[in-house]
């Protein structure tokens, strides 16, 4: 449950911040949007709820460890730890944003989206506050988690907003004239915070492989392959497109690029939710090694192992087929094959996967 309540919390805050952002550029600049006040008002409601879901388990789990009531456990969760006092002032702030959005006057008003982007970015930090990366390192881990988390949200909200909400694909140039920039100055910030992160949470990459949380964030890198190469065409050829052909339809692209960003949210809703590996030797003394590791490693586990990467035959095999599915997406795009070009991306994505398993040894 906590995997999906992650996630979900993810594009609640995707829709909301992108929902803000575009709202707040000029209709000229923009295509046609229209996100439903019930979606954006249950998207708000729903942050303190889904943000409850991993302090209800950690309640659960202490107070029968401890025997202590679990009203009262729930109590000291919330007045002692980071996660504790971030829900209590994210709570606060959705109540509000939600009495705001409530009101017809204030949806209406123009200054409504720049008062929704500030609560937005308290949401952010309050959540940054709240993780791992705060907790081991304090205010430089609490920044570095909240400009990741700030970035992805900016960078994913506004396609998720476009990609499903929009009503016609006017201004698409205007559109991209801004939207390019800012989605690569996202990319770029998510790329140095998440390199960060690692060295915070992951300093042994490969070795974490034997882990859950080391396998989950090798499929959230992985994934990040596909997406980019639909955010690169989707940047920089659509401008091409539509000069050569006006009748060219951006939507479904977009909608495909949507849905590899929230398969990426699902994978990291399920990271959250992992003992980061700090020293990996020491974390499999307590965490059990991943049942997809020890599936696909051919050689003999144990705790000891240093795994470190060698080519061979069956990953350059996989790798071939990972580059050729890549060239495919780009074609099918030329060829405005959204079906397979999707299934493409995730193709690239999977026997990337295979190709760096099989390369690995103990």
């Amino acid at each position: 449950m906590s995997y999906v309540s992650e996630a979900l919390l993810y594009v609640c805050f995707a829709i909301l911040t992108g929902t803000f952002i575009l709202r707040v550029i000029p209709e000229h600049r923009r295509p046609l949007i229209q996100v439903p006040s019930g979606l954006l008002l249950a998207c708000i409601i729903a942050i303190p709820i889904l943000e409850f879901v991993p302090i209800h388990q950690s309640a659960v789990l202490f107070a029968k460890d401890v025997e202590i009531p679990y009203g009262e456990m729930v109590k000291n969760i919330l007045l002692e730890l980071n996660n504790g006092k971030a829900w209590i002032w994210s709570t606060v702030a959705s109540i509000g944003l939600a009495f705001l959005l409530g009101l017809r006057s204030f949806r209406d008003d123009k200054h409504m989206p720049k008062v929704g982007l500030f609560i937005m970015f308290l949401l952010i930090l309050w959540l940054g506050y709240a993780s791992h990366a705060t907790s081991l390192y304090g205010t430089k881990g609490w920044l570095v988690h909240s400009a990741h988390f700030l970035a992805v949200t900016a960078w994913i909200g506004v396609l998720l907003a476009v990609s499903w909400f929009s009503k016609d694909s006017r201004n698409w140039d205007a559109f991209l004239g801004w939207f390019s920039p800012l989605a690569i100055g996202c990319m770029l910030i998510t790329f140095i915070a998440g390199i960060t992160l690692m060295t915070f949470t992951t300093p042994q990459y490969v070795n974490s492989w034997m882990l859950p949380y080391g396998q989950m964030l090798l499929l959230k890198h992985l994934l990040i392959a596909p997406l980019l190469l639909f955010a690169y065409t989707n940047g920089f050829g659509y401008r091409k497109k539509l000069n050569e052909d006006s009748s060219f339809n951006p939507k479904p692209w977009l909608k495909a690029e949507s849905i590899i960003a929230m398969l990426l949210f699902i994978v990291t809703g399920a990271l959250g939710q992992q003992t980061p590996p700090h020293n990996v030797k020491e974390t499999l003394q307590s965490v059990s090694p991943s049942k997809l590791f020890t599936t696909i490693y051919n050689g003999h586990f144990s705790p000891d192992l240093t795994l470190k990467l060698s080519i061979g035959l069956d990953s350059i095999l996989m790798l071939a087929a990972a580059i050729i599915m890549m060239v495919g997406l780009i074609r099918m795009y030329r060829d405005n094959k959204v079906y397979p070009a999707f299934a493409m991306g995730l193709l690239t994505s999977i026997f990337g996967y295979f190709a760096l398993m099989f390369s690995i040894q103990g």
